[in-house]
């Protein structure tokens, strides 16, 4: 697939710099509640069937932010009241998400009602848009109708052809966005300081998420180990926090404009939506880990624990290395940071058995300030080459 997209029409204008509105951060919220929900199936020692619930509901939730994020950015011509009213639904369908999670699969059914809205709400914001510039509807009435039927329709199907459905009805979106891409980049513009700035944020409500659950397993499991296990794991969250803000500067914002300037559908697509997920996930997982870890410091962490623990932040790193290539930076600038990134938390995974659960967030936060380091070297160095 090309980069670049031919010459057409500009794109629909929108004011440069836009600011990211309360409402969107309101919204927000609702799906960091929804992320805590469902990571306590990952608290303890969680095995094959956690994890594989924690992936089967995470990844519709997060594809039902991402397109309301990306609705939000690309459609700022919308009446405010407009957008409010349907941020505010789409909240309620994310909250209504989260209170179907249980132990058992007694509640998908709502869960799925709650996408089906959403998808409705969608389209209503894009049929508007649409009836305004007087744009076709049919791609309109597939993504965002067509594909609310197989989640209706798994309301009334027994588990597991449900999330079969699930994953058929987000597999057509995804198809629909990579084909024909480049003509629905020409009619749409995304606000690249808008959409930095959103992901940003949510980062910061995500890791402060991070750090609220150490608190809280700090309240509930009251030692000295405990405390200093929470001690070492609120220092790994504030250097991984520093990394991605503070190091990374405006990373993402410099990232989106290249492929902004490039055209590139496939990056943007990427960075904005796909990749995130990544992120969500692994600073979901650490979080947890880390939560167990302050629960019992004394003990080896059992192997789900670890597998959070380590992995999570390994997962973070290694997404962040592909982001960050995406936007085109070249390997030899990312590879020192990102490979001690990935390397050092599995080789922590791999001694976890033989040290308490207060030795491995130690080294884990270790590593952590390593990257840090090294990354803040190389940017120091790199002006200098230039």
């Amino acid at each position: 697939m090309t980069e670049s997209a031919p010459q057409a029409a500009p794109a629909e204008q929108q004011g440069p710099g836009r600011r990211v509105d309360w409402i969107e951060l309101f919204f927000d919220l609702a799906m960091v509640a929804f992320i805590t929900q469902l990571a306590h199936g990952l608290h303890g020692a969680p095995g094959p069937a956690e994890f594989a619930t924690f992936i089967a509901f995470s990844i519709p939730a997060w594809w039902a932010w991402s397109n309301i994020m990306v609705c939000v950015n690309v459609l700022p011509q919308l009446p405010p009241r407009l957008i409010g009213v349907a941020l505010l639904g789409a909240m309620a369908t994310i909250g209504l998400m989260a209170a179907s999670l249980t132990e058992t699969a007694d509640r998908v059914w709502a869960f799925a009602l709650a996408n089906v809205a959403l998808r409705l709400i969608l389209l209503v914001l894009w049929v508007y848009r649409a009836r305004v510039r007087r744009r076709p509807l049919a791609r309109t009435f597939v993504y965002n109708g067509a594909t609310a039927v197989p989640w209706l329709v798994s309301v009334f199907v027994p588990t597991p052809l449900n999330f079969v459905l699930w994953g058929i009805a987000i597999l057509i979106e995804v198809l629909l966005l990579r084909v024909g891409s480049d003509t629905v980049f020409r009619m749409l513009r995304v606000d690249v300081a808008h959409a930095s700035e959103r992901l940003g944020l949510f980062m910061i409500i995500l890791m402060g998420e991070s750090v609220l659950s150490l608190v809280t397993a700090l309240s509930t499991h009251w030692s000295l180990g405990s405390a200093l296990a929470a001690l070492v794991g609120f220092i790994a969250v504030c250097f991984i926090a520093w990394g991605f803000f503070v190091s990374g500067g405006d990373v993402i914002e410099r990232g989106l404009e290249r492929l902004t300037e490039r055209h590139s559908v496939a990056g943007l697509l990427d960075t904005v939506m796909f990749l995130p997920y990544l992120i969500v996930v692994s600073v979901t997982m650490f979080a947890a880990g880390l939560a167990t870890a302050v629960d019992d410091p004394g003990e080896p962490l059992a192997f789900g624990a670890a597998l959070c623990l380590c992995v999570g932040v390994a997962l973070f790193y290694f997404t962040n290395c592909v982001a960050v290539l995406r936007y085109g930076t070249p390997l030899r600038e990312v590879l020192p940071w990102a490979a001690l990134g990935i390397l050092l938390p599995v080789a922590v995974l791999f001694v976890s058995p033989y040290v308490s659960a207060l030795v491995a967030p130690g080294l884990i936060a270790a590593a952590v300030v390593a990257v840090v380091l090294v990354s803040a070297l190389l940017a120091r160095r790199r002006p200098a080459r230039a």
